[in-house]
């Protein structure tokens, strides 16, 4: 019952943002709150072009999921790169914008001596963390592109591996699952540790350095490939490697989207204290 009680509390709350001055904020209804965000749109064509070269580089490839003994799996699987390669362009896209929404939320209200007067509303600091949250990232326009082509794409592996391919149910389930989860912990992971620096530091500027600097470092050692060479090296047979390097990274970035959600409170509530 306490936990029913809690979702329509969180739901009740959800409906409310639009209500919600802190939200409206920092969606750019009213005021300045990110000059960082602005002026990186400015550049924004260029980090779309670089978005669409990674993208095409990362996107999914027929040759990874051994489809070229097979006709009809290869046919699949091109029908799958597009969208695939889509979606990675997206998700490179939102991992970079991401934190130039979120690193300078708490540093600003510090550093402009703000934060104490937020905390006197009747907000909670978790309210106010989150409406600061989605008020930023509701600013990115690819959340429903992002989830037509993640369904699409967690579909089409299930259905191909699992009735065309070799693999079975259960690794087809799997893999469609972590295709489906990975773009969006992945981009809420960059727009978490832009928050969570922001919590430490008082400059936006280093925040913001910060939070690219981790976001590239883990972009790079949660590799499909390398994951696929861990599980290679634990002696898992092929079926075992692919779902493992495609589940993996998934397990990775929401674990670390949890623990930075509770790093980001328990500091945010340290700065009240102080």
């Amino acid at each position: 019952m306490k936990a029913l009680a809690r979702l329509r509390r969180g739901w009740r709350w959800v409906r409310s943002l639009n209500e919600n001055p802190i939200y409206l904020r920092e969606k750019g209804d009213w005021g300045n709150p990110n000059p960082f965000y602005e002026t990186l749109r400015r550049y924004s064509p260029f980090v779309v072009m670089a978005a669409i070269l990674f993208g095409l580089c990362a996107g999914t490839n027929p040759a990874l999921l051994g489809a070229s003994e097979d006709d009809e799996l290869f046919a699949f699987i091109c029908v799958l790169c597009l969208p695939g390669a889509l979606l990675s362009m997206l998700t490179i896209y939102g991992s970079f914008m991401a934190p130039a929404l979120t690193a300078p939320t708490i540093s600003m209200e510090k550093d402009r001596g703000t934060w104490d007067i937020l905390r006197l509303t009747p907000h909670s600091t978790a309210s106010i963390l989150l409406a600061k949250l989605f008020g930023g990232l509701s600013r990115l326009r690819i959340w429903r592109v992002m989830a037509v082509l993640s369904v699409f794409q967690a579909l089409m592996l299930f259905c191909v591996l699992s009735f065309a391919g070799s693999g079975t149910a259960v690794s087809g389930f799997f893999i469609g699952l972590g295709a489906l989860i990975r773009p969006w912990v992945e981009v809420l992971f960059a727009a978490f540790i832009g928050m969570y620096l922001s919590t430490w530091v008082r400059s936006s500027t280093y925040a913001l350095a910060g939070s690219y600097t981790i976001v590239v470092l883990m972009k790079v050692f949660s590799n499909n490939a390398i994951w696929l060479g861990i599980w290679s090296l634990l002696g898992v047979d092929d079926s075992g490697m692919l779902t493992g390097s495609i589940l993996s990274p998934a397990i990775v970035y929401g674990t670390a989207v949890l623990f930075l959600w509770w790093g980001i409170v328990r500091q945010a509530k340290k700065l009240s204290i102080s």
